[in-house]
């Protein structure tokens, strides 16, 4: 595994693959940076148009799993019976714990559009074995303001003297900022201790993050550890749009296991076991 300097910016773009029909971007996990703040998992789907398809039914464990719109409409299904759906601007909101089923589908009726962002959330080891739960958030339940002339919505954490609904199991931050073009923004960070990162959503020119990283879209930059502030510079007259995540760093180890993220490789196997033998409960003839 790749090492990285905490004390020093580090750039990337995102990984791109077919998952199923859709094509994603995943700037979150790489091989040098496993996780930014609880934050394991990033990816970047769309804009496409909706596929009619559902999701097939798969477990997760270990994480809380969040699904964010920027465009589109989808419903939500899982193995405890509960049914949600969201909009343009809301939140699929799902604790794995010690295991659920879920799945998702397009709600083409409402929007011919899929674009999102699917993000994985690490849950503290003493709360890996929870009760899963889930919760469907609106647009309308989002913190959302306008400051300098740039747009804010806030999802979880605090932000500017705000609070997002969502409620994550470790201090986070997760935030959807649209920036007018030929401009420059600063944006105060609430905790220096936390982990932060920039991921360019939609951008036709290059930004400047601290003066010192150009990133352009589908690019994602780790601010150093210690950062007070976020310093943006546009040049291009056209808006850019960035998400935000950050927080506590996720607690290790961290052991990868397909949609399980555990403390140990035994754990990833005995959350194996429990969903072949069903203890997950069944969704769709799944595991059965």
């Amino acid at each position: 595994m790749s090492s990285f300097d905490p004390n020093a910016a580090l750039s990337w773009k995102a990984n791109t693959s077919m998952v199923g029909p859709v094509r994603v971007n995943r700037p979150l996990p790489t091989p040098a940076v496993r996780s930014i703040g609880p934050f394991v998992l990033l990816d970047h789907f769309g804009p496409v148009p909706a596929p009619r398809e559902k999701l097939p039914a798969h477990p997760h464990a270990g994480i809380e799993v969040m699904t964010y719109l920027l465009d589109g409409a989808n419903e939500h299904t899982d193995s405890l019976g509960n049914v949600g759906q969201i909009g343009a601007g809301g939140a699929q909101w799902m604790k794995s714990g010690s295991g659920i089923l879920h799945t998702e589908r397009n709600l083409l009726d409402r929007s011919p559009i899929m674009h999102g962002l699917q993000i994985w959330s690490r849950l503290p080891i003493a709360a890996q074995d929870a009760d899963p739960d889930y919760r469907a958030y609106q647009s309308e339940e989002m913190a959302e303001w306008t400051e300098d002339g740039a747009r804010f919505r806030l999802i979880a954490g605090a932000l500017s003297g705000r609070q997002g609904p969502l409620e994550l199991a470790l201090p986070s931050v997760m935030a959807h900022i649209l920036l007018p073009g030929a401009s420059s923004f600063k944006i105060e960070l609430p905790d220096i201790e936390h982990e932060y990162a920039v991921y360019v959503l939609d951008a036709n020119d290059q930004i400047i993050v601290n003066n010192a990283q150009s990133l352009a879209q589908g690019d994602i930059v780790r601010l150093p550890d210690g950062t007070h502030s976020i310093e943006l510079e546009l040049s291009d007259a056209a808006p850019v749009e960035l998400f935000l995540i950050g927080g506590e760093p996720a607690p290790q180890p961290l052991v990868f296991g397909g949609s399980f993220v555990l403390d140990s490789e035994q754990a990833i196997r005995e959350a194996n076991h429990r969903f072949q033998a069903g203890d997950m409960g069944t969704l769709d003839g799944v595991p059965f």
